[in-house]
């Protein structure tokens, strides 16, 4: 069993209350804890509640039968009004949400925002209503996930809440192939709709951005990991699209024409560095790692870019283009 300091027990005690409609007995408490490799006895779950129930602020006991049940509070918003503009950004997050349905989090998102509406006053609910025709919010493209296994997806997020190894089945995208690795759940990052899990991977022996739908199979091991500070920024500097290659690039291309004014408007954000030359040109210089998504987003661009790194990445655009030229359509 893993040692889990204090502080991170108790908010794992109230995130199990959180939710759950009907709460927990002190005896159903110390064996989800138990579950997760959390080995305490009863009275320290009962020390915990008597530290989060200070002043009946977040739990409370309730008498059924001969059982006793701990309940979390349920908080509700009364008397606030809301300005013009942000009835406008309500409808706005509304909107946006839709993108992130499938996720579970996405819908609870999206009740909590439809919760809110409901105890709108009526005037304010009316003006609501008016949103819908006069502002419109696109949906941001988004990966749906269409094959969630809740039961990994709550093993993921137990490893990362208690740093806690995993021990995971991994169906790799770039080899086709399924590896059984170690990994330490650094954090859990919703992108372009998915989720993804990020962290070190011990087989592999450095981060690496896993997307939980190719997760196979999950346990936590008794093993804890410490996170690093600030990974994360470092981290996302090295990304260029939704998959993890092995191998680190450099990636140097120059734009040309149309080309270069549309990576300038719409696709800098993928660059470390954007360099305009005096012939119209935009070289783009991005230290990531070799995925199928940058041949595929440098062949987009056809005749207008030119690949000066890596050698491997423009041998494999000629070859490409090579074959779309040969091929023989019937």
């Amino acid at each position: 069993m893993t040692d889990v300091s204090q502080i991170e027990r108790q908010l794992y005690i109230l995130s199990l209350l959180s939710d759950s409609k009907k709460g927990y007995t002190l005896d159903e408490l110390y064996k989800n804890l138990f579950m997760v490799g959390i080995d305490v006895s009863k009275k320290t779950i009962e020390r915990d509640l008597d530290s989060i129930s200070i002043g009946n602020f977040f739990v409370m006991e309730e008498k059924r039968g001969r059982s006793i049940y701990y309940v979390a509070n349920k908080f509700g918003i009364e008397n606030i009004t809301f300005t013009a503009s942000e009835l406008i950004s309500l409808h706005f997050i509304k909107e946006l949400l839709k993108s992130y349905s499938p996720l579970d989090i996405g819908n609870i998102a999206i009740n909590l925002v439809e919760k809110i509406i409901s105890n709108l006053p009526q005037p304010d609910k009316a003006y609501m209503e008016t949103l819908g025709d006069l502002l419109k919010v696109k949906e941001s493209y988004a990966g749906l996930e269409k094959r969630l296994n809740q039961e990994i997806i709550a093993t993921v997020r137990n490893g990362t809440e208690l740093n806690k190894k995993l021990l995971i089945k991994y169906h790799s995208f770039n080899n086709n192939e399924i590896t059984e690795r170690k990994f330490d759940p650094y954090i859990i990052e919703v992108y372009e709709g998915c989720y993804h899990l990020v962290g070190y991977c011990h087989l592999r022996n450095s981060i690496r951005d896993l997307r939980i739908s190719r997760i196979k199979d999950a346990r936590i091991l008794d093993e804890p990991f410490k996170r690093p500070k600030n990974f994360y920024g470092n981290y996302k500097k090295g990304r260029f699209g939704k998959l993890s290659g092995e191998e680190e690039i450099k990636l140097v291309l120059k734009f040309k024409g149309e080309a270069a004014r549309y990576v300038k408007e719409y696709e800098s954000a993928k660059a470390d560095m954007l360099i305009e030359e005096g012939d119209g040109g935009l070289i783009f210089e991005k230290t990531t790692t070799m995925t199928p998504e940058i041949i595929k987003w440098v062949l987009v661009f056809g005749a207008n870019v030119v690949v000066f790194d890596p050698k491997a990445l423009r041998d494999e655009s000629i070859k490409y283009a090579k074959g779309m030229l040969e091929r023989e359509w019937e």
